[in-house]
C-alpha cells in the first residue's frame, strides 16, 4: 500500500473510530427496599433530574401515602416528600413542565369517575391539589399539559372529545368541532410554546380517508388546520406529531394495507395548510436496515419482493406489529423512534387502547395517561402510555423484535433508517423497551436486558455492519456482588442531551457490612455516551 493509501486509511479508521461512542455510567441513586413494597414509577424531569413515586403500605384514617423523590441529574436527591391521599385513588398518569410535575389520580375503575391532580413545584417546594369531575361518560386515553390547562383526550361512547382544564380557574370546557362518530384521536401533544395539536383520522366512505391536524392555544383557540388526504389504498395506524422545536410540524406513523391488521410501513408529511403537501409511504421491505433483526437471507428475499411489488404498482405483502414511540427534531430534519413487535394474543377491541408513556413515552419529556398500572413496576413513557398514540389493541406475550429509528428531512422524506435486534425480550404487555440518541454522526441505540446494557452505534454513510456492545450495569463498587436482577422490571430512557437513565430492581451482597450483607434496591444509573 502507497503511503497516500495508507494515510487516507488512517483517516477512514480515524474517522469510524471518532464516531463510535462510549457508555459511561457516572452517577448511581439506591434505596433499600423489601420485597413486599410498591415500585417507583420514574418521571423524567428532563436537564432538571428526575422525579420517583411510588404508593407506601402506610394507610391511616382512610389516607394512603405516596413516597416522593427529586433527584437531580447527578442522581443525587434535591427533595422527598410525603403526600397524603384517599385511599380510593389510583396513580394513572404524569406530565411534566418546567419546575413542575403533574401527578394525576383516578377515584375508582369506571370510566364516568372523578379525577384528582397533583402539581408539584419541585423548585419551592409545594403542592396543589385540582379535583376534576367529567360529567359524562368520559373514556380518557390521553393527558397533556399546555401552559395554563391541562388537556384530556378521549371518547363519548365512539366519537373523540378534547377538554381542557384551566388550572387557574378551575373551568372545564369542550374543544368544539370533534364529537364525529368517523373519526379516531391518534395523537394530543404538547408543544414546545405551549400550544398543543390534535391528530384525528377522518373516515370519509369506504375508499377515502383523511388526517386532521388541528393545534390550538392554551385556552382552546384554533391556531391552524390542516386536512392532509391519505391514498386510498391504505389505512392510517398510529400516528404522532413533532412539538414545533422547529418551524416545521411534522406528522408521521404507521400505515397498514386493507384488510390487515398490522403494519406495512411508515408515513410522514410537513404540515401546510395553504398547499397540498407531499405524503410520503415507505414499506418496511423497501428501507435499508428495518429488517435487520431477521436472518440475511430472510431480509433478503423479503426486499427482493417489495421491490418488485413497488415495480409493479402493487401494494407491500410484508408486514408486522410496529409503534411509534417519539420524534426528536434536529437541525437536519426529524428522527423517529419506533418498536417492531409480535404479539400472540391481541383483544378485539383493537381501536382506541390507551397505554403511557400510550409517553410521553411516555414518549419531548415522558409522561401521559396509563389506565393499566396495576403493575407496581410499570413505568410509562413521556407523551403516553407505554407508547404514545393511545390507539393500539391490548396485547400479551410480546415479543420485542427491534428498536428502529428513521431519520426524516425538513420536507418529511426519509433520508436513513437504523435497527437494533432485541434479542429474547418477552414482555406481558406493549411497553418500549429501547431508546436512542443522535451521537456526532450516529445514531446510538441502547436498551437493558437482565444486568446488561446494550448498545449499537450506526455510523452515518458509511458501510459498515453495525456491532452490538454489551456492558453491565455498574454497581457502586467493585467489592459488591450482584445476586439477582428482576430481568421484567425496569428499563432504560433517554434522559437529556446524551444521557440515558436506566433502572430496575437487584439483589445485592456487600462482604464488607457487618448486618445484612444482602440488600434488595430499587436502582437509577445515569449511563452517557462519549
Amino acid at each position: 500500500m502507497n503511503p497516500i493509501n495508507i494515510f487516507a486509511f488512517l483517516i477512514c479508521i480515524s474517522i469510524v473510530t471518532s464516531a463510535k461512542s462510549q457508555l459511561i455510567q457516572g452517577y448511581r441513586f439506591e434505596e433499600e427496599i423489601k420485597s413486599e413494597d410498591e415500585g417507583f414509577t420514574v418521571i423524567s424531569l428532563k436537564k432538571e433530574g428526575l422525579a420517583l413515586i411510588r404508593e407506601k403500605k402506610d394507610i391511616e384514617h382512610g389516607k394512603k401515602k405516596w413516597q416522593l423523590e427529586i433527584l437531580d441529574t447527578t442522581l443525587s436527591k434535591g427533595w422527598s416528600s410525603e403526600l397524603e391521599l384517599e385511599s380510593r385513588l389510583t396513580l394513572v398518569g404524569y406530565e411534566y413542565a418546567p419546575k413542575h410535575v403533574y401527578l394525576l389520580f383516578r377515584e375508582g375503575e369506571a370510566d364516568y369517575h372523578n379525577f384528582r391532580m397533583i402539581t408539584i413545584d419541585f423548585v419551592e417546594k409545594s403542592t396543589k391539589t385540582h379535583e376534576i369531575k367529567f360529567e359524562v361518560e368520559f373514556r380518557l386515553t390521553h393527558f397533556i399539559i399546555a401552559g395554563t390547562s391541562a388537556v384530556f383526550g378521549g371518547y363519548v361512547s365512539s366519537e373523540p372529545v378534547i377538554l381542557l382544564y384551566d388550572r387557574e380557574n378551575g373551568l372545564l370546557k369542550v374543544l368544539p368541532g370533534l364529537f364525529v362518530r368517523e373519526m379516531k384521536l391518534l395523537d394530543l401533544r404538547a408543544n414546545q410554546n405551549e400550544s398543543f395539536n390534535i391528530l384525528l383520522s377522518e373516515k370519509l366512505d369506504k375508499d377515502h380517508s383523511n388526517l386532521v391536524v388541528r393545534t390550538f392555544d392554551t385556552t382552546g383557540g384554533l391556531i391552524l388546520e390542516d386536512v392532509i388526504k391519505i391514498d386510498p389504498k391504505l389505512i392510517i395506524q398510529h400516528g404522532l406529531t413533532g412539538i414545533l422545536e422547529r418551524d416545521e410540524l411534522i406528522v408521521t406513523g404507521t400505515y397498514s394495507v386493507s384488510g390487515n391488521q398490522q403494519a406495512a410501513g411508515f408515513f410522514s408529511t410537513v404540515v401546510d395548510p395553504f398547499n397540498d403537501q407531499t405524503v410520503y409511504y415507505n414499506d418496511f421491505g423497501t428501507m435499508n436496515h428495518f429488517l435487520d433483526y431477521l436472518s440475511p437471507k430472510r431480509s433478503g428475499k423479503i426486499k427482493a419482493k417489495a421491490q418488485q411489488l413497488k415495480t409493479q404498482g402493487q401494494l407491500p405483502s410484508y408486514t408486522t406489529g410496529v409503534i411509534p414511540i417519539r420524534i426528536e427534531e434536529r437541525n437536519d430534519g426529524f428522527y423517529l423512534l419506533s418498536e417492531a413487535y409480535h404479539a400472540s394474543t391481541a383483544s378485539s377491541n383493537s381501536y382506541p387502547y390507551s397505554s403511557n408513556y400510550y409517553r410521553s413515552y411516555p414518549y419531548g419529556g415522558y409522561g401521559g395517561y396509563y389506565p393499566s398500572a396495576s403493575n407496581p413496576y410499570y413505568s410509562p413513557t413521556r407523551y403516553g402510555t407505554p407508547y404514545p398514540g393511545n390507539n393500539t389493541a391490548a396485547l400479551h406475550d410480546v415479543l420485542m423484535l427491534a428498536c428502529v429509528v428513521i431519520k426524516m428531512g425538513t420536507t418529511g422524506k426519509v433520508e436513513k433508517d437504523a435497527s437494533m435486534k432485541l434479542t429474547n425480550v418477552r414482555q406481558s404487555g406493549l411497553e418500549q423497551t429501547g431508546d436512542f440518541e443522535i451521537h456526532k454522526d450516529s445514531i446510538l441505540i441502547i436498551y437493558k436486558k437482565d444486568n446488561e446494557i446494550f448498545s449499537q452505534n450506526e455510523i452515518g454513510d458509511l458501510e459498515e455492519k453495525a456491532t452490538v456492545k454489551q456492558t453491565l450495569i455498574k454497581l457502586q463498587n467493585d467489592r459488591e456482588e450482584l445476586k439477582n436482577d428482576h430481568d421484567s422490571e425496569g428499563t432504560t430512557r433517554h434522559w437529556f442531551n446524551n444521557s440515558f437513565y436506566v433502572w430496575g430492581y437487584q439483589v445485592i451482597k456487600d462482604p464488607q457490612r457487618v448486618l445484612d450483607k444482602t440488600r434488595r434496591v430499587f436502582y437509577v444509573n445515569r449511563v452517557s455516551s462519549r
